[in-house]
């Protein structure tokens, strides 16, 4: 049911997606969405956790394949580039939420929870292993994921209305690593 009603909400926006919308994509009735979910909002909550599921998924599986710490870092920080690039569905989801979120209080707060939750996986996987390396923040770690989740989520607002050429993206993701790693003394 989240499944259907993520591919939905990505197709149609939060404004033009019922519960009967979601019901029907889930081969299920109204009734049996009202059954799970007690309201369009904890349907919502729902849906966010399995977003950010899918995406800390996909970031995890780069980190986790073979290589340097350094390597691993550079593949997840251009994994979290090419969700938001890509517009996938989970993004295209979180965009309508992280919108939603400016008049509905109870998805302004689980998407907090769920923001909190992705600079904790940012530290845990990333710059914990940088600082092993060796590497000394030049900030906090509690401030560098904001920087480099308001970096991506900044840029992937521009690339929604005006796209990086393929031929950039390189310097791009040169310039997401230098970005990053500048926040941290050799």
């Amino acid at each position: 049911m989240l499944d259907a009603a993520i591919k939905t909400l990505a197709k149609r926006g939060l404004a033009a997606t019922s519960i009967q919308d979601i019901a029907d994509a889930a081969g299920l009735s109204k009734g049996a969405v009202h059954y799970h979910f007690e309201s369009k909002d904890e349907l919502l909550e729902r849906v966010l956790d399995r977003c950010c599921e899918s995406i800390e998924a996909r970031v995890r599986a780069v980190f986790d394949e073979p290589g340097s710490p350094m390597d691993r870092v550079r593949r997840a920080i251009f994994e979290m580039w090419a969700v938001r690039r890509d517009g996938i569905p989970e993004m295209q989801v979180l965009g309508e939420l992280h919108t939603l979120s400016r008049q509905n209080k109870p998805i302004r707060a689980a998407l907090a929870i769920a923001l909190r939750k992705a600079r904790e996986q940012i530290i845990e996987v990333g710059l914990n292993r940088l600082v092993e390396m060796g590497l000394r923040p030049r900030v906090s770690l509690s401030i560098a994921p904001r920087l480099i989740l308001a970096t991506l989520d900044g840029l992937s607002l521009q690339h929604a209305v005006d796209p990086i050429p393929p031929e950039e993206e390189g310097e791009l993701l040169r310039a997401l690593e230098a970005t990053s790693l500048a926040l941290f003394e050799i």
